[in-house]
C-alpha cells in the first residue's frame, strides 16, 4: 500500500484536485524524497486536511483548526491503518497525531510520522542539522511499500 501524504491546504492558486503536487511545497517533497514528479505521484496518495486555501495570516496561510478537525474525523475511517505522513505539525494535529518529528509511530491502525511544514516561514528548516535529518528520513520514506 502506498504511503499516504497529508497536508495542511492547498497554497493560494493550488489546484484541490492535485494536493502536495506543483508549487512549492510539492517541489520540496520530490526533492528530498530524491525521486522524480512521475515516481513522487505513482508511489504516493496525496490529500489535504482542507480542500481550501484558507486564506493568509501574517506571514503565512491561516489555518482554522476547528474546521480541519472536523474534516478530519470524517476522513478517519478512509485513512485506516495505512502508513502517512503528514506534511505539517498543523495537519498532524488536526488528525489528532502529536508526536516527535521524523519519528513513526503507531496511528488508527497504522503508523504516522510528521515532516515539519516545508514552506519558507518555518524556521526549523533554518537549521542545517534539522534538513539533513529530514532528508535522511525522506529518502527512506521514498522506499517504503
Amino acid at each position: 500500500m502506498k504511503v499516504l501524504l497529508i497536508g495542511q491546504a492547498p497554497g493560494r492558486g493550488g489546484d484541490p484536485s492535485r494536493p502536495l503536487l506543483g508549487g512549492r511545497v510539492g517541489s520540496k517533497l520530490i526533492s528530498m524524497l530524491g525521486i522524480s514528479e512521475r515516481e513522487y505521484v505513482r508511489r504516493f496518495d496525496r490529500i489535504n486536511a482542507l480542500n481550501f486555501w484558507p486564506g493568509k495570516n501574517g506571514k503565512g496561510d491561516r489555518f482554522p483548526m476547528r474546521e480541519a478537525r472536523k474534516i478530519a474525523l470524517r476522513k478517519l475511517n478512509v485513512i485506516s491503518g495505512r502508513r502517512i505522513l503528514f506534511v505539517g505539525i498543523a495537519a498532524a494535529n488536526a488528525f489528532g497525531f502529536d508526536h516527535a518529528l521524523l519519528r513513526w509511530r503507531r496511528f488508527n491502525g497504522g503508523r504516522a510520522a510528521i515532516l515539519p511544514h516545508p514552506s519558507g516561514v518555518n524556521r526549523w528548516w533554518n537549521d542545517l542539522i534539522n534538513r539533513q535529518n529530514a532528508r535522511r528520513f525522506m529518502r527512506r520514506v521514498a522506499h517504503l511499500r
